[in-house]
């Protein structure tokens, strides 16, 4: 009978593991955190444990309840028919987690269990089973959470990580089923059925080579296990497993496999490959050498096919401060000799990679040894000359840097921007690399558990690099986009020492965060005259979409002087995603309407958003659209702000239970009929739309004019609070002056 199975793996590898289950005929599928939940059958769940190289194990449950107290969680244990899994004379193995329940120590709760399964067959038999941690008949676990235990069995009876070839490890070797998620990530079985080769020149203990060479061969991961979980199960069907394992054996392909080769220069490293080789059963499949890759004549020609690198990083980077060095040459030596290969480089110092001077996506997310880690994949192009790139004179090339006016855009960069002279030349620039690094490790954790991916990391902390850094996160590919905005520097400060700072600068940030030179914009921010805030910079017209609580929103990094998402004003929209429900909302200066679309998706009725600029109403437009708004019910308006206000004032229309009213500083454009000041003109504006506001309403009043002085009077005439402090979150409190906000609203409704 099909029963709900979990099927754990780490966690950033759910994806990989739902595509190998949906691959390997498992239906009803459902992802959740670490793993997926699927309906299978007993033979389903043979095939799992034999075939999944993602999967760490197979849980297949027993019995669920609540717990209030450790004779509760006893007493639930001990309902449970434990015969028609296991003999009195067999043997077991307790996996206890809990947490946020009353039972907190993880050995206790494992002897409990174990207790209540003991003394469950010795109050009926007189017997009782023995312990045996290491091959039980059957492995139990458990998993207590917020008091609620669930109880399963462990069908891998281990890590399925343990392939059973494993003789020698390296300095710090992969996991059997994390190297075959990165090599299933970077679509390796495609490239294997079209027999291109794998190389891993750094190959360690040959955990990717023996991983590629086995998908190569469509070698189920676990043939070579002598224990599985379900093999003393009561339950078991020996005839299945016989007929599933003959299946396997018979599907194994040992011809016309793609070549697999690796590289490393530690002889050590050599030996513990060609010693889990030979204990897998592929020295006829794969070749390992001991030689440093970028001195070996030709080790890429049998390509073009997959590059799997795994460098050193973490505490081995600490202890490297050449690494940075290191992965310059890499990048160097594959650019002029591994043209039209793939590479999949998995890394914990993302911020490296740059380094390489590739263009590249990142493939995958997760963690390592509990360092937080990317896969990137990169093709790599044709060189552009034969022979030693040492010699390369173009080395001595300065990258395209699009934000100097003598750069040209066609020359496309073969490496990442290089500070124009020596940091250690530069006063200041190792305080600013350190600032922003103590910046990330201070905001990490607050930005993990709030759900934030993009977020201010920067704002003039050091007098001499005086700019903002906004990060962007894209939803789709996980790369970063990097707003830099310079606050433009006093008259006395030389120009072109202003232009090195800001360019050494840049390289800072794109080592630190690891992104593309591509993807950082620098922009000065200054007084804007006419509609120069308007006014396009570039034409590329590159829209990426981010993520705010439920929000999908897109941003331009370089085509205006604002991306589309002022990210000051992320608490009061997330406060408008929670205040909407069933309310009728008007935004002016409306922006691109981020305010509205989660007003929207917090269950507003209604809604209008007021905006002069058309371009800002089209890009309004879709955002709505890629939140699947309707426009019937939810209008974009292209007016000047005031005008409309007058216009609404003087029909009849529906009064506003929310009102969003964040006006510009200063607009002079030319489709008004008078300019915009809001100092000056912010007292009739309130006045207008507390008029169409209804008695118990709410109008939402911010501006980012640090000098801006509240009328006097208007805490007379309404309730006013002042929400500045409040609205701004932790990313901001280095500036607690870009905006000031207020809560108004009508007195009689207080």
């Amino acid at each position: 009978m099909p029963t709900t199975c979990f099927v754990a793996c780490a966690v950033g590898l759910e994806k990989i593991l739902h595509s190998e289950l949906k691959s390997l005929g498992v239906k009803k599928l459902r992802i959740r955190r670490a793993g997926v939940d699927c309906v299978v059958t007993i033979r389903e769940i043979y095939r799992i444990c034999l075939w999944s190289r993602v999967a760490n194990r197979v849980l297949y449950p027993l019995l669920a309840f609540k717990v209030s107290d450790e004779k509760s969680y006893y007493a639930g244990l001990f309902q449970h028919d434990w015969a028609m899994h296991l003999s009195q004379s067999g043997s077991l193995a307790v996996d206890f987690f809990a947490a946020e329940s009353v039972i907190t120590h993880s050995q206790y709760g494992a002897q409990l269990t174990k207790d209540a399964v003991v003394d469950w067959f010795r109050e009926r038999t007189g017997e009782r089973p023995t312990v045996d941690r290491q091959t039980p008949d059957v492995r139990i676990n458990v998993y207590l959470y917020k008091n609620r235990a669930r109880v399963s069995l462990d069908m891998a009876g281990s890590s399925l990580h343990r392939r059973n070839y494993r003789q020698q490890g390296g300095l710090a070797p992969l996991k059997e089923n994390l190297a075959a998620a990165l090599l299933l990530a970077s679509d390796w079985p495609s490239m294997a059925r079209s027999g291109v080769p794998l190389l891993d020149p750094m190959c360690g203990s040959g955990t990717f080579l023996i991983e590629g060479a086995m998908i190569a061969a469509n070698i189920a991961p676990g043939s070579k296990r002598r224990y599985f979980g379900f093999l003393g199960w009561k339950q078991h069907d020996n005839d299945a497993w016989t007929e599933i394992k003959a299946e396997a054996e018979a599907q194994r392909n040992n011809t016309s496999v793609s070549a697999v080769a690796g590289f490393d220069i530690d002889s050590k490293a050599v030996a513990a490959a060609r010693s889990n080789i030979q204990a897998a059963g592929l020295a006829d499949l794969i070749e390992v050498e001991q030689a440093d890759f970028t001195e070996v004549p030709t080790p890429f020609s049998r390509g073009p096919g997959l590059l799997m690198m795994n460098p050193p990083y973490g505490e081995r980077l600490e202890k490297n401060p050449e690494i940075g060095v290191f992965y310059s040459r890499v990048g160097r030596s594959l650019r002029w000799r591994a043209g039209n290969w793939r590479l999949a480089l998995f890394t914990g110092n993302p911020a490296l990679f740059h380094r390489t001077g590739l263009s590249r996506r990142v493939a995958l997310e997760c963690s390592n040894g509990g360092i937080d880690c990317r896969l990137f994949l990169a093709d790599i192009p044709p060189p552009a000359m034969p022979g030693n790139p040492d010699d390369a004179v173009s080395e001595n090339k300065p990258a395209f840097n699009p934000w100097l006016e003598n750069s040209s855009p066609d020359e496309k960069p073969v490496s990442p921007v290089e500070p124009a002279v020596e940091p250690s030349q530069v006063p200041g620039l190792d305080q600013f690399r350190h600032r922003l690094q103590k910046n990330i490790r201070q905001i990490k954790g607050w930005l993990k558990s709030a759900g934030i991916s993009n977020y201010r990391l920067y704002d003039a902390d050091l007098p001499d690099y005086a700019f903002a850094l906004d990060v962007f996160c894209d939803a789709e590919t996980s790369d970063l986009y990097v707003c830099m905005q310079e606050y433009r520097a006093p008259r006395h400060i030389d120009p072109r020492l202003a232009q090195r700072r800001i360019d050494n600068a840049a390289s800072v940030v794109v080592s630190v965060l690891g992104c593309s030179v591509e993807n950082l914009a620098i922009k000065r921010r200054e007084q804007q005259r006419a509609e120069s805030q308007y006014a396009r910079l570039q034409k590329r017209d590159q829209y990426h979409e981010v993520h705010e609580g439920d929000a999908r929103l897109l941003i331009n990094l370089h085509d205006y002087l604002d991306v589309g998402l002022f990210l000051d004003h992320r608490k009061v929209r997330l406060w408008l995603a929670n205040s909407c429900r069933d309310k009728h909302v008007l935004n002016l200066y409306c922006y691109t309407a981020s305010a509205t679309v989660h007003a929207i998706l917090g269950g507003a009725r209604k809604s209008i958003s007021v905006d002069k600029s058309n371009k800002y109403i089209a890009w309004a437009a879709k955002n709505f659209s890629l939140n699947d708004i309707p426009f019937d019910k939810h209008e974009l308006v292209h007016a000047d702000c005031r005008q409309w206000l007058s216009q609404y004032q003087k029909g009849t229309a529906e009064l506003f239970d929310l009102i969003f009213l964040d006006p510009p500083t200063f607009s002079n454009s030319s489709s008004m009929d008078q300019d915009w000041d809001v100092q000056r003109d912010h007292r009739k504006m309130i006045e207008d739309c507390m008029s169409i506001l209804k008695p118990d309403g709410i109008l939402v009043f911010s501006n980012n004019f640090k000098r801006f002085k509240l009328a006097v009077g208007l805490n007379s005439l309404y309730d006013v609070q002042d929400r500045s402090r409040w609205s701004l979150q932790r990313d901001f409190a280095r500036n607690p002056r870009i905006h000031q906000c207020w809560f108004i609203r009508h007195k009689q409704a207080v």
